[in-house]
This record gives structure tokens, C-alpha cells and sequence, in this order.
């Protein structure tokens, strides 16, 4: 029953002829996922760029089985929610065994939740990542009950897995890391005192290995280099994805993964059930660890983004169970049928699905639209600003270059240009993909056609 929102979905997008991919970072797990089923038949080893390759690897692999890379991925990402739903199934029914309202719980929280269920469809590595890290969070906990070695192994591989999945999940990692060393009170200050002997000696290594500016480029060029205190109370954020607005700062942001429509519509109405004991339990202390950890490391980035915040909804989640028993005794008591509340609930978060999967399946028909108008032109090469990953897809041959990089200085004559005005001048004034639609313009461009959303086909002079 609670696949049964997943196979509507799916059935619903095979129809209208969506595939699930749309987007930069779509087309490029396709295009990684290829690269390593090619590479199995004899081809060139692809190289880690940008991306982690555990899921485009897995999902060449299912492919192979399904005869398509693009199917593999595919399966891949709704296979994480079904991992998620048996994870935290189990978990709520041995920390809560008396409990009569896991499967309603199940259904809101996870199978029916609008941003859940949307990249549980699409070629994304999110959900995937996130059932990883669910599974190594349920593994933690029986390791900290139980202190049985296997359960610290399951721990840690499902947490290696998930960062080959998602670069995402390395803070969620880190917390885990300490829970694992922390455990149970038996063994406790051995296991700190190996730890800490670990870390000193790989940091010993690490500087005899490494020159001084290797690690300070590393650092430089990571995520940690972009945190900040200050990005905490900024509405206006500048980052290598130009100049970004909100609509407030990122510390409200993040906290709306409890409330928030699009990742628990039912939050809201289970804030008022909230009570302090719910954080006896130990599973309930070390998601709020994660939960805290994260959303704080979060805030501090400068951006915002649902796909990063997606990953701190089921520690939420494991929070908020005890409150949705109470609102469903409280409606009980009231005469209120409770099942009725809960498919009225289901049915409002399958529509604001239905709202969240839209822009995407928008997306990928614009995408298919302008690439096919591309590719009749048969331009020796294609410059463009955020559309390079889907020509890349469906211009196979032809040379794209994307105005994100770099600043250049000369345009290949008779090359198209594929840009958005409008979002260069909003976005990314002073930055290399406005500076290069400037240049081109310069140099002299021929407008070939306007498409409704903005974009605009040009063609060097």
C-alpha cells in the first residue's frame, strides 16, 4: 500500500512522456552513466570532475540489466524510497511497539511528502543518498544498544555508500562518525582515545605528504570555504551561481523542512502535540544531533536549495512521530474519523506533488524543444549558459561550451548561442556568462528565434 503513491506517479509520468530528466545535473548522470557502460565494454575510465560516481555506476549497472542507463538511474532513485520506507518502518516499530498509526505516518511522511516523492522520480542521487544515510542512522542506533560489531559495520558502509551518492551527506556523515565513537558507556573512552590517535596521525601524514598550498587549495576549493556565520541572517548571497535573492534568511529557510509544504504539509498541524519527552529516546536524541548539525552547516552555505535540505526531512520525521499519535488520539477523542483526516491529508499532498513535478516536466519539454531547433541549424558548435548538460544529451557530436567557465575572448564563427537575457542580467551582471553574452553581442551576433520562456537562439557572425 504504501508504493502504491511511487507506481501512480511513475505510470502517470511514463503516460505524459516525461522520463525523469531534466536539468544540469540530470543530464550529467546520464552522461557519467554512459561513460562507465562504455567504459565496460572496453572504453575510457571516467574521472571524478564534479560529481560522485556511485550513483551513475549503480545505475550503468542496472542498466545493463534493463537494456537503458537512463532506466537504470531511474530505478535507482525510486528504489532509495522504498529503502527508506522499509528503514524507518522498522525503526518506528521497534522504538514504538505499542504504536497504531505507523503506517499512516509512513504514507504522509515519506510516501505521499510532495519533494520526497518528486526526486524519488526523477535522475537525481537525493533519495538514494538519503536511504543510504537513514540506514546507517538505524544501524547506529542498534549499535548503540545492542554494541554489536555488525551493526557498526552496517553503519559505516551505508554511510561510505552515501557519500559515493552524494557529496551532500558528508555532514550528516561526520555527525554519525562521533555517535559511532561515542556508543554505548562500554568501551567508551578506549574507542576516543583510538580516534583521536587516528586523527592526529592522519594529520601528520596528510602534512608530511602534502605541501602546505595543497591543503590550503584543497580547503579553498571545498565547501567549508564558503561557510560563513554571517550567511545565516543574509537574504542576498553571492556564489558561484551569481547573485541570489530570497525571500528570507537562510536560518528561516531551514527550519521550514518541519513545516514547509512542499517537505511535510502536516507539520503545522502537529507542532502543537510537541512535548519534551519525545527526545528521551536514544533514536530521538541522535536525530536531533543530525537534524541541529545539519541545518546549522546548512544555513551557513550560501544558497538555498530543496534538494540539500531534503536530506534533514526524515530525522525531522523520526521527531515528529510521537506528536502525530497524539493529534490522532486527540481526533479520536473529539469523534473526529481519523482515517478520513489522514486520506484528505494524502489527497492535498499528492496535489502539491502534482505542483512540485510540473516545473520539472516543463523544463524537460523546453529542454527536448530548443535542442531539436539546435540541432537542425547543424552549428559547428554551441554556446550557452545552463543548457549545456542537455545539449550535451540530445546534440550528441556537436561541441558545447559552456559561458560558465571562463571569459572568452573569441567566438567561433557560425557557432550558435543559446542564452536567457534576462536571467544573466538579474542574476549574473559582472560574472563570465553575462561578460561573454556581452562579447558576443560585440563581436556580432544573428537572433534566429525567441522561445516563450525567454531563451534566445543566436548564431555568430
Amino acid at each position: 500500500m504504501l508504493g502504491a503513491p511511487l507506481l501512480l506517479a511513475w505510470a502517470w509520468m511514463h503516460w505524459s512522456g516525461y522520463q525523469g530528466l531534466n536539468g544540469q545535473d540530470a543530464h550529467d548522470y546520464l552522461r557519467i552513466a554512459k561513460a562507465w557502460a562504455a567504459w565496460g565494454q572496453g572504453g575510457t575510465r571516467p574521472v571524478m570532475a564534479e560529481h560522485p560516481h556511485g550513483y551513475p555506476m549503480l545505475g550503468a549497472a542496472i542498466g545493463k540489466v534493463f537494456g537503458s542507463e537512463l532506466w537504470g538511474l531511474r530505478i535507482l532513485s525510486a528504489a532509495g524510497l522504498v529503502l527508506l520506507l522499509v528503514v524507518f518502518h522498522n525503526l518506528l516499530y521497534r522504538a514504538f511497539p505499542e504504536a497504531r498509526w505507523i503506517g499512516p505516518f509512513l504514507l504522509l511522511g515519506f510516501a505521499v511528502a510532495p519533494f520526497l516523492l518528486r526526486y524519488a522520480l526523477v535522475v537525481m542521487s537525493d533519495v538514494p543518498a538519503i536511504a543510504l544515510l537513514a540506514l546507517s542512522f538505524h544501524a547506529t542506533v542498534r549499535w548503540i544498544a545492542q554494541h554489536r560489531a555488525m551493526w557498526l559495520l552496517v553503519a559505516v558502509c551505508a554511510a561510505a555508500l552515501a557519500v559515493c551518492m552524494r557529496l551532500a551527506a558528508v555532514p550528516m556523515v561526520l555527525l554519525l562518525a562521533v555517535a559511532w565513537v561515542q556508543g554505548g558507556s562500554e568501551g567508551r573512552v578506549v574507542r576516543w582515545r583510538i580516534a583521536i590517535a587516528a586523527l592526529a596521525v592522519g594529520g601528520l601524514v596528510l602534512w608530511w605528504a602534502l605541501p602546505l598550498q595543497r591543503i590550503q587549495a584543497a580547503i579553498a576549493g571545498s565547501p567549508l570555504a564558503e561557510w560563513s556565520l554571517l550567511n545565516l541572517f543574509r537574504r542576498e548571497q553571492v556564489s558561484d551561481d551569481g547573485v541570489l535573492r530570497y525571500a528570507v534568511p537562510n536560518i528561516a529557510y531551514v527550519l521550514g523542512v518541519a513545516v514547509h509544504p512542499g517537505f511535510l504539509p502536516m507539520g503545522p498541524l502537529l507542532l502543537p502535540f510537541l512535548r519534551r519527552r519525545d527526545l528521551y529516546p536514544a533514536h530521538a536524541r541522535l536525530a536531533l544531533v543530525l537534524l541541529a548539525g545539519y541545518l546549522l552547516f546548512i544555513a551557513g552555505m550560501p544558497f538555498q536549495n530543496d534538494r540539500v535540505l531534503l536530506m534533514a526531512q526524515p530525522f525531522a520525521l523520526v521527531l515528529l512521530f510521537p506528536t502525530f499519535e497524539r493529534a490522532m488520539d486527540f481526533l479520536l477523542a473529539k469523534g473526529i474519523r481519523a482515517g478520513w483526516v489522514v486520506m484528505v491529508l494524502a489527497l492535498v499532498q499528492s496535489g502539491l506533488f502534482v505542483r512540485a513535478i510540473l516545473p520539472f516536466m516543463h523544463q524537460a519539454q523546453v529542454e527536448r524543444e530548443l535542442a531539436d531547433r539546435i540541432a537542425d541549424l547543424r552549428a559547428p558548435r554551441i554556446y550557452t549558459h545552463g543548457m549545456g548538460a542537455a545539449l550535451h544529451t540530445w546534440c550528441p557530436g556537436t561541441p558545447v561550451t559552456e559561458l560558465w567557465y571562463k571569459e572568452i575572448d573569441r567566438f567561433e564563427a557560425g557557432a550558435i548561442i543559446l542564452v536567457r537575457p534576462a536571467n544573466l542580467t538579474a542574476q549574473w551582471t559582472g560574472l563570465p556568462p553575462a561578460v561573454n553574452w556581452q562579447r558576443a553581442q560585440a563581436q556580432g551576433v544573428e537572433t534566429l528565434a525567441h522561445h516563450p520562456d525567454g531563451w534566445v537562439i543566436c548564431r555568430v557572425r
